[in-house]
């Protein structure tokens, strides 16, 4: 299994992070670091599906159905923003917990 595959299968969200839907995107409020973060439309869904399966890998399933995307691409993309959000400390890396 590659690092890739790894974190996608690894994350879950954090304790320290509320979120909410404003307006059709996504506010999250990290309790730790009283930061808070707003997610784009294609960031707001794959928070949104992640909740409601809590698998990134069906999670990019589903949104490679809803978007005209090539799944390579879908699968990068989606992998930089969480490594983005386990950064922020909104996802947990299972592996390095």
């Amino acid at each position: 299994m590659n690092s890739t595959t790894s974190i996608l299968n690894q994350i879950s969200i954090s304790e320290n992070a509320l979120s909410q839907e404003v307006n059709g995107e996504i506010v999250i409020l990290h309790y730790e670091s009283e930061s808070y973060y707003t997610l784009d439309t294609v960031g707001t869904k794959f928070w949104q599906l992640f909740t409601d399966s809590d698998s990134a890998e069906t999670v990019i399933q589903q949104l490679v159905k809803m978007y005209t995307v090539d799944e390579a691409a879908l699968r990068r993309d989606v992998t930089k923003f969480v490594e983005e959000l386990v950064e922020e400390g909104l996802l947990i890396n299972g592996d390095s917990a």
